[in-house]
């Protein structure tokens, strides 16, 4: 049972993150600050350490949420100006008179662990978003999870690292899954392919995904060519249609592309605003990744009823229905990943009864406002237990 709304009425709740970009975590982000801020009356910001003012920060302003980057570099080589860096961001906070700090992946979580009790924060929540693929070293991640209050992984595999890798605690861990909207779609699919020049029969799968070191780009990459040349020798068109930002592979996998001549049966979108009407557009959503949580990009492919083949890993089978698990192939595994592929693209009677099953399984285990409620609920029990520390002892 959901507890009453406004049960954070003016808690002082700051949220920070990596950048405001767009991506899995940033949509989360967004998502639960207002639900924090609308449903249960908390006074909220979102934080960044970096990066341009992107869509994230655009969408904050939409919805009446502050938000501010505070240039925090924790991956300079100069230790000087990393610790002034970090002493700056723990003043901002400390002025910033924050009831709680919820932090979000690798290094925003370790810095906030290591600085928020001199802060005046009554709470620091480390929130796990995926199975530790983006390490700063391991002492200094496993003082900062001995000196946090309490963890929130998005998935079992993320609270398996937490407390197997990094020693957290099991009575500080605990899991919520991601809460995930259908979204409307801003353009139809007829329009999203009439844009792409595909034609309607066209095959078209998307793998929604920044194009980072984090992902396996590279994989999907030689998968679709072994995908392509099956349905060139069958006479049928299809597509892969990347979504997401261009980081640090984005050179590399466009000359990966070039030199598998695939032509235009790649595209490289770029960042996508309208995400749903992408998927709307699409037959088959792809995740090719090496490490996952429960992936926010996966999980609205299964909310518009999308199978999804991809890398077979604990997030992944975590995240979809048992029907969808035999399209998972093993890491790296470019042949046996087409091979998923191929049979979901000739077997759309198989392919729309998995997708009618990842769209039931959303329904029921990634409901938004019963999983950001367990969020709430989560901080409203790690400020009571604040409370009752620092309460005086009777004479």
């Amino acid at each position: 049972m959901l507890a009453k709304p406004n049960r954070l009425q003016g808690v002082r709740t700051i949220m920070v993150m990596g950048d405001l970009g767009t991506g899995g975590t940033q949509r989360q982000v967004l998502l639960l600050a207002q639900h924090l801020r609308e449903y249960e009356g908390a006074d909220v910001e979102v934080w960044a350490f970096g990066g341009e003012v992107g869509a994230t920060a655009r969408a904050c302003e939409a919805r009446n949420i502050p938000w501010r980057i505070v240039h925090l570099n924790w991956f300079t080589s100069r230790k000087d100006r990393k610790i002034r860096d970090v002493a700056r961001f723990t003043g901002e906070l400390r002025r910033a008179k924050a009831d709680v700090i919820l932090s979000y992946l690798m290094a925003p979580n370790v810095v906030c662990s290591l600085v928020w009790r001199l802060t005046g924060a009554k709470l620091c929540i480390w929130n796990q978003r995926c199975a530790g693929v983006d390490r700063l070293g391991a002492r200094i991640e496993r003082l900062a999870v001995s000196r946090t209050s309490k963890f929130i992984s998005n998935s079992e595999a993320g609270a398996d690292f937490l407390m197997n890798t990094l020693n957290a605690p099991g009575n500080k861990v605990h899991v919520v899954y991601n809460g995930v909207r259908k979204e409307l779609p801003v353009k139809d699919r007829r329009t999203w392919r009439t844009d792409l020049v595909l034609d309607e029969e066209a095959f078209a799968a998307c793998m929604i995904a920044n194009l980072s070191i984090y992902k396996d780009h590279a994989t999907l990459l030689r998968a679709w060519r072994l995908v392509v040349d099956e349905f060139e020798s069958q006479g049928r068109e299809c597509a892969l249609l990347l979504a997401g930002r261009f980081d640090q592979s984005q050179h590399g996998l466009k000359a990966l592309a070039f030199d598998l001549n695939l032509g235009k049966t790649v595209r490289f979108l770029g960042e996508v605003q309208d995400v749903a009407g992408l998927i709307t557009a699409c037959d088959l959503g792809i995740l090719s990744s090496l490490a996952e949580g429960n992936s926010n990009a996966v999980l609205e492919c299964m909310a518009h009823g999308l199978a999804v083949a991809g890398t077979d890993n604990p997030g992944m089978r975590e995240a979809l229905s048992t029907l969808n698990h035999e399209f998972l192939a093993a890491p790296r595994d470019a042949e046996g990943l087409a091979d998923r592929i191929l049979r979901l693209a000739f077997n759309p009677d198989v392919r729309d009864n998995v997708g009618t099953a990842n769209r039931h399984r959303i329904e029921d285990r990634f409901d938004p406002q019963k999983n950001f409620a367990q969020t709430a609920a989560f901080i409203v029990e790690g400020l009571e237990e604040n409370r009752v520390r620092r309460k005086p002892a009777s004479t």
